[in-house]
């Protein structure tokens, strides 16, 4: 599917560019090795060697972000700081991005899905790029309605998703996990 894909997306602190390959790296250094970032993340909590979690990480991640830009158009976008934050433009702090859904649920539509490097977590950064990232979405797809599941305990999380307007629908069993919690939210009338 070919898209108007911008080169980014500016926030008041942050800029926003399509994820590449060579986004890979940083993304693998410094959250997928590091266990507290990636806590929530079911198939990473098991033991694996550097190797093994790399390619489990390249599936997860990199081959679900391009499949989703292949087969939908949809964007995941790597998160660098803007001027208003005082480090190298291109220094990675996450990736934030509208993903197809996980397959046993392609009925529930796009998913808003975001991971930030535990340094930039607690800032109101995955606040900022998700609201970005979203308000993008609603007008480049003509979406009806974006989900996000979240592991219940993830608060943090929670709390973003509810601030961008996401409303809690519930539990779910997905990801592997049955302490999953569902959110959504429906286009803006001027969006729809």
């Amino acid at each position: 599917m070919a898209l108007n894909i911008p080169p980014a997306i500016a926030t008041p602190r942050l800029m926003l560019r399509p994820f590449a390959e060579d986004d890979f790296e940083p993304f693998f250094q410094s959250c997928v090795l590091d266990p507290q970032v990636m806590a929530f993340y079911h198939a990473y909590r098991e033991s694996h060697t550097a190797a093994e979690r790399r390619a489990r990480a390249r599936r997860d991640f990199l081959d679900h972000f391009t499949q989703g830009s292949r087969e939908y158009g949809y964007i995941c976008w790597t998160v660098t700081p803007g001027p208003a934050i005082d480090l190298a433009p291109a220094t990675f702090l996450g990736w934030c991005g509208i993903l197809s859904p996980a397959l046993d649920h392609a009925e529930w539509g796009p998913e808003l899905a975001f991971m930030l490097a535990r340094p930039w977590q607690g800032r109101g950064l995955a606040t900022e790029a998700a609201a970005a990232v979203m308000a993008d979405a609603w007008h480049r797809f003509s979406l009806p309605r974006i989900h996000a599941v979240v592991d219940t305990p993830n608060h943090a999380s929670r709390r973003v998703l509810e601030r961008i307007g996401m409303r809690l629908e519930g539990p779910v069993v997905v990801y592997g996990s049955a302490d999953m919690l569902i959110y959504a939210i429906e286009a803006p009338v001027e969006a729809a």
